[in-house]
């Protein structure tokens, strides 16, 4: 099989392995235990949380380890409900459901959830500035869609925030699922000056289960309670292993990554090609549009066929591809809600289809995946 779905995961890379196994077998005490293995294991811990705080630029007190990016995202917007009085959250139709989700959660305690519409993938400053009102207390961008690898211009954004702060008198948390940026693309958290992010090791082939969460707010309170590991933000024995190995794979995406994006981004240039050549719509930004886009993610439309068929054809064919986000168990149906806010047709929503690309892809793979495309519009 020819795997292009590693926007949903990745294989864990040799290194990160070899690092799993070696914690696994000598790291083996408790972090929070006194005695000396346990000692050594929060050495360790220790070491690799300025590791990875290293890589990302950022203070390692401000670094917590979580299962995932789903987790992470999860700890800053429950945060909200410590608060007596509800005000409004505001972030991105396009969000991954790990921030859409708790629109209901949110909205039952009294909160007010804006999910700004997004034409074409992008949220405009402007847009942004309109949806802002003193009663906000949070805003969740994310920084590279899913769905269709739109990047989303941050830093301008939260610049908008930064302003009306100043204005209002009221701070206000900005939060950002970099999920699909880390280890991709140029990720500066300080100066983006987001008050949290979400990264998830499964996404740049770390292990599993495993993430982690940025954050400088010293007033965001995590509902999570326990033995108070991560300083009471994310309580539960600390995955020493998982941890590490995730720091050893973001050490190699990072120190690969501009070479890699260029491999990624001559490959989604034949996949546009194909496309077109085939028939076929972009529903996501082509490479000489001059917008901001992630190579990694392309979304196409390959009407008239509805997604799983076309799916199903291209897996008897040999290549694993996508509709949506796999975090999803109807992940069509959020892939079409993404594009719906992006004001995409009724008619490229049904049909659409994620095909994501990696470095670890060979030339020979994307030129059989052209090949498969071109042939699949012809057989219907």
């Amino acid at each position: 099989m020819h795997y292009f779905d590693w926007t949903a995961t990745t294989n864990i890379s040799e290194s990160a392995l070899r690092v799993y196994n070696d914690i696994s077998l000598n790291y083996y005490g408790n972090p929070s235990s006194i005695h000396p293995l346990g000692l050594k294991a929060r050495q360790r811990l220790d070491e690799e949380r300025s590791h990875i705080a290293s890589l990302l630029g950022v203070k390692a007190g401000n670094l917590y380890f979580t299962s995932g990016g789903t987790e992470s995202d999860a700890i800053v917007l429950s945060s909200l409900l410590n608060y007596q009085s509800p005000g409004t959250v505001i972030t991105t139709a396009i969000e991954h459901s790990a921030v859409l989700e708790f629109k209901n959660i949110l909205t039952k305690a009294g909160w007010n959830f804006r999910a700004l519409k997004c034409p074409g993938g992008y949220l405009s400053p402007e847009a942004l500035k309109e949806a802002l009102t003193p009663d906000v207390r949070m805003v969740c961008i994310m920084s590279v869609n899913n769905v269709t690898g739109t990047v989303l211009d941050l830093k301008s954004l939260v610049k908008v925030v930064r302003d009306f702060e100043k204005q209002n008198g009221r701070s206000i948390h900005v939060h950002t699922d970099a999920v699909q940026a880390l280890g991709k693309i140029p990720f500066d958290p300080v100066k983006l000056d987001v008050d949290s992010f979400a990264g998830s090791s499964h996404k740049f082939f770390g292990p599993r289960g495993v993430g982690l969460l940025y954050n400088r707010n010293r007033s965001l309170l995590s509902l999570s309670r326990g033995g108070g590991q991560e300083k009471g933000m994310r309580p539960g024995t600390e995955n020493l292993p998982a941890i590490c190995a995730m720091g050893q794979a973001l050490e190699d995406v990072i120190s690969s990554r501009d070479k890699d994006y260029e491999t990624v981004l001559s490959y989604r240039k034949m996949i546009e090609e194909a496309s077109l050549k085939a028939g076929y719509s972009l529903l996501s930004p082509s490479s000489e549009s001059g917008l901001d886009f992630s190579p990694y993610i392309i979304n196409i439309s390959v009407k008239p066929l509805p997604s799983e068929v076309f799916l199903r054809i291209m897996a008897d064919k040999g290549f694993c591809l996508s509709a949506g986000s796999a975090c999803s168990t109807n992940s069509r149906g959020k892939a079409e809600s993404v594009l719906e806010a992006m004001q995409i047709r009724s008619q490229d929503r049904m049909s659409s289809i994620r095909v994501s690309i990696c470095a670890k892809n060979t030339a020979e793979e994307v030129e059989l995946l052209c090949r498969a495309l071109i042939e699949t519009s012809g057989e219907y």
